[in-house]
């Protein structure tokens, strides 16, 4: 074939309406580039991509972007050319006469580097190249410097004596040293020799119009011819020059770039007709194969590309600058058939691809969509619309058998076509297209018979319609056939699929659902659209790409496909693949692929970005391994580089010294804010969207100890802690003693009150008025009042010994005490005064225990200096008991002369007998509460009226309820 016109053709490609394309991943300035006009680009010995911008310098792994400017060191933002060499530095040449590089995170000028300080820049570097042995050799336009591995400098201006005029490019020779192409000569240049290998065909000595590395030299023979030659065969092939071409690039020992103003021209020089056409209308300045295997392109205010795979092609349909929709495919002999959105059908080639034929659908001049494509056995086509059903006739045209049918998707089934609509679903015989009968009387979305029981997906789930008529809903018994449903298929051991819009993908059989693949297993997306099966290849479409499944092995493995693999668009609409070639239509066209050729190989290179320590950040290599426990905080920043892969990267990881259990990610970075003193090593790994797993990361540091934690420290501490419990043990005891010692005497006192208590409860003069009143009763012959008398004095002395022995009685035993005594008071004063018990309902009398004879002293007051100096004999003691809160009141309340009348009375008439029983009644309670958490408190009132006239005395004792 002629080349130049091969090459008319191939620019010309992309003015015709339909033409295959391949896939690219595209980044500009909004995706993190510095600047959308890129000069140059290099991969350094990590895996990461560098690209020289005319606004500064971005570094590029995969995932992220970071741009490096004045404020990081650069001698200036536009950045001209660039190379990395074998020991890990990027050399950089930027627009400002002068040279740089960048090496552990730090860039190196010749204000801060002292190798630098000896490169004496004239003009500008305009190429780089390394040997064998680890020599850099840059390039002026008159000057050579080598830097060599052991940082010796040496400047080269002629050769043989004659001045440097005119050099072109400089690349690797595999013979250890360096060519060079000045003017129009070739030289080696080894060991700081120069040997001339051959006069060059070259039409000028402009720098871009050649390039030289050990596999190829390329250069502009003239206006209208390139030469392309390997070093290693002598081969040369001569191909077109373009009238604006920019520069060559050599990519690998085969292939060469010619970029130009209408994008990237590949050839091969063994295959000098295979011509391939990169990104048409696009100002390529370079092209570059990465070490994953991916060509890059950089561009004049486009920003860079990367091709996705040079076996995807994708076609555009479009009409008037719209883009067609494809929805519907269907395989016609060796083309496959293709429906679109514009009432119009391709056909494409069904084993390249190639877009051939186009024809328009008549459905009454409206503009619908294509959205079923069928075959009958005719070799009709019958196509489904939103307006109808038609047959096309070859060679004759389109008919309209069925209109105002809105179709949805056609299932053939056995003789006859299933048409599923927007409002029921009916069977039309395939050739005649005549209605038989309506199986469904609602809208569905697709259906699938299994003898003859139909399968039908609708809005609302998932229907099974028996034979009988009998409809069964199977949401109720299976959570994801509540769920729209979107394709349902069957593959040969009769399990069956069932696609979700929002649930992934199930595997249903015997009444079981035996799988339920979603994205949390590597779906690309839980909605999904649209299923194909060919044998044991489950492919399923949906919103952000495109799964193939293995249906033939229980752990379902799949693979994915995405933008990012070179699909025209992650949203599948239909698959359909044929003789392994697989076609898949989406919203922007149809992509086509051989799914042998695009099985590549992929790599994944996990690196650290940065290690931050308290704050601050340091370049991975220069991390400090022993970090002061003031500092512990800790971040891993770290990136797993496969560009294939388009970021869909996770990590596993664990922390050696904390935890052996690995961890999951896909977060960049890792944070250890406080970790305990130790030594630690941070294990991690990327996988890929491969399932490529990179090399273990190992990071090995050691929190250093706090005072506290050092030995000499711990053994101190053991010691003054063991001094310390002996003295505390001690302190323990002896406090234990003295509380002892006060409780014996506290017991012993509480023993002598008591004891008092009993000698003083009842007083002499109290008995000496008993004894009286007996005699008196015996005098007057009143034997029954005195022998009565005589019961009650009695029963309340034993009563006074039997309890004067116990710690507590019960409420109501006190209460039996104090009517017994008031009764013998009241008879002895002759009924001068009258006595109540009043007890709430809320109280039970014997579940309350009190100590004993502790109200008898108030009791006995009431009557003695309360009632005792009465005129009238209308005096009362009312006793009342009830319950507040957590406490047991009693209250012993009089209407007798109050406790100032009765001070006066006492002033002038002394009592000759004392009685101590509230000033020992205060002293039980005291010690009571000494000895108890639960306090027994007493109050006091004087009963006054308004006038202050006294009304009587009223004590209140609060006992805790136990």
């Amino acid at each position: 074939m002629n080349s130049r016109l091969f090459l008319v053709l191939l620019l010309l490609c992309p003015f015709f309406l339909w033409s295959q394309e391949y896939g690219y991943t595209h980044y500009d300035s909004k995706d993190g580039l510095a600047s959308s006009t890129v000069y140059c680009m290099t991969q350094d010995t990590q895996g990461f991509m560098w690209f020289g911008t005319e606004a500064g310098l971005t570094r590029f792994d995969g995932t992220h972007f970071r741009t490096f400017t004045l404020d990081d060191g650069l001698p200036d933002n536009e950045v001209i050319q660039l190379f990395a060499d074998s020991k890990g530095r990027v050399w950089i040449a930027p627009f400002k006469k002068s040279i740089c590089y960048y090496y552990k995170g730090k860039f190196y000028t010749s204000e801060n580097d002292t190798l630098l300080q000896r490169i004496k820049v004239v003009n500008y570097v305009m190429r780089f190249a390394e040997n064998d042995h680890g020599d850099v050799l840059l390039m002026e336009i008159n000057k050579l410097h080598l830097v060599t591995a052991k940082n010796d400098i040496y400047t080269i201006n002629d050769i043989h004596g004659e001045p440097l005029k005119n050099l072109s490019t400089v690349g690797r020779n595999p013979a250890g040293g360096f060519w060079i192409i000045e003017q129009n000569k070739l030289y080696e240049f080894n060991n700081r020799l120069f040997t001339q290998e051959k006069v060059l065909d070259y039409w000028s000595g402009y720098v871009a119009y050649a390039a030289v590395n050990e596999n190829v030299i390329a250069l502009r023979n003239s206006f209208t011819q390139n030469s392309l030659q390997s070093m290693s065969t002598g081969k040369i092939i001569r191909v077109p020059a373009l009238q604006q071409q920019i520069n060559f690039s050599i990519i690998d020992e085969n292939q060469v770039s010619i970029n130009s103003p209408w994008g990237a021209l590949v050839y091969n020089i063994n295959g000098p007709d295979s011509v391939l056409h990169f990104l048409p209308g696009v100002r390529v300045t370079g092209m570059q194969k990465d070490q994953e295997g991916n060509l890059w392109f950089t561009s004049m205010g486009q920003g860079i590309y990367r091709l996705n795979s040079a076996f995807v092609l994708n076609t555009k349909f479009q009409d008037y600058n719209i883009s067609q929709q494809v929805l519907s495919f269907v395989r016609d002999g060796n083309s496959i058939v293709v429906g679109s959105d514009k009432n119009v059908i391709h056909w494409l080639d069904a084993n390249t691809g190639k877009p051939g034929r186009k024809l328009g659908v008549d459905t009454m001049g409206i503009n619908q969509s294509v959205v079923a494509l069928y075959k009958n056995a005719a070799g009709n086509l019958i196509g489904g619309t939103a307006t109808g059903i038609l047959q096309y006739v070859p060679r004759i045209k389109w008919y309209d058998p069925l209109a105002h049918v809105t179709v949805k998707g056609f299932y053939p089934y056995k003789k006859d076509l299933v048409v599923i609509t927007d409002r029921n679903i009916f069977r039309i015989d395939q050739l005649t297209l005549a209605i038989k009968d309506t199986i469904w009387q609602e809208r569905a979305t697709t259906v699938y018979a299994v003898n003859d029981t139909f399968y039908i997906g609708t809005l609302n789930g998932l229907y099974r319609l028996l034979p009988n008529g009998d409809k069964q809903w199977l949401g109720d018994r299976y959570a994801p056939f509540k769920l729209r449903i979107a394709a349902i298929t069957r593959d040969a051991k009769q399990v069956m699929w069932v696609a979700t819009f929002g649930g992934g993908l199930v595997a249903f059989k015997d009444e079981k659902i035996i799988a339920h693949i979603k994205q949390e297993r590597g779906l690309a997306s839980n909605i999904c659209r649209t299923l194909f099966l060919q044998d044991n290849d489950l492919w399923v479409g949906t919103n952000k790409g495109l799964n193939k499944i293995r249906i033939d092995d229980t752990t379902y493995p799949l693979k994915k496909y995405t933008t990012g693999d070179g699909l025209v668009s992650d949203i599948i609409n239909v698959v359909y693949v044929y003789n392994k070639k697989v076609f898949v239509g989406t919203p922007d066209g149809v992509t086509f692929f051989d799914e042998a050729k695009i099985a590549s190989e992929s790599r994944c290179d996990l690196r650290f970005i940065d290690i931050s320590v308290g704050g601050k950040t340091y370049y991975p290599d220069l991390a400090p391994v022993v970090i002061p426990h003031k500092k512990n905080n800790l971040q891993f920043d770290y990136v797993g580089i496969s560009y294939k892969s388009t970021g869909d990267i996770r990590y596993r990881y664990r922390l050696l010294g904390l935890d052996s259990t690995w961890y999951e990610t896909r977060e960049s970075f890792l944070s250890f804010p406080a970790l305990p003193s130790g030594d630690y090593e941070l294990q991690i790994q990327a996988i890929n969207k491969f399932d490529v797993h990179s090399q273990l990361l190992v990071a090995r540091f050691t929190v250093e100890k706090l005072l506290y934690e050092n030995t000499w420290f711990r053994i101190l501490a053991g010691l003054l802690f063991l001094a310390i419990t002996v003295l505390v043990v001690l302190l323990i005891i002896r406090r234990i003693r003295r509380r002892e010692q006060e409780k014996t005497a506290i017991n012993r006192r509480i023993a002598e009150l008591e004891q008092l208590s009993r000698k003083a409860q009842m007083n002499p003069h109290f008995i000496f008025n008993s004894l009286n009143s007996i005699q008196q009763y015996v005098m007057d012959s009143d034997l029954a009042g005195a022998n009565k008398f005589i019961s009650g004095f009695s029963r309340l002395i034993r009563q006074t010994l039997d309890f004067s022995s116990r710690p507590d009685i019960s409420l109501e035993e006190e209460l039996d005490y104090l009517t017994n005594y008031l009764e013998i008071e009241k008879t002895r004063l002759e009924h001068a005064f009258s006595w109540s018990v009043s007890i709430n309902d809320a109280v039970d009398p014997a579940a309350y225990y009190i100590p004993p004879m502790i109200l008898q002293p108030f009791v006995e007051n009431s009557v003695r200096h309360g009632l005792r100096y009465l005129r009238d004999k209308n005096g009362k003691v009312t006793i009342i008991v009830k319950r507040a809160g957590n406490h047991l009141v009693c209250m012993v309340e009089d209407n007798g002369i109050g406790r100032k009348a009765a001070m006066r009375y006492k002033s002038i008439s002394p009592i000759n007998y004392q009685s101590k029983g509230l000033s020992l009644t205060a002293d039980r309670i005291a010690m009571y509460n000494q000895v108890n958490v639960q306090q027994i408190t007493m109050q006091i009132d004087d009963l006054e009226d308004e006038a202050g006239n006294a009304l009587g005395t009223r004590v209140t004792i609060n006992f805790p309820v136990v």
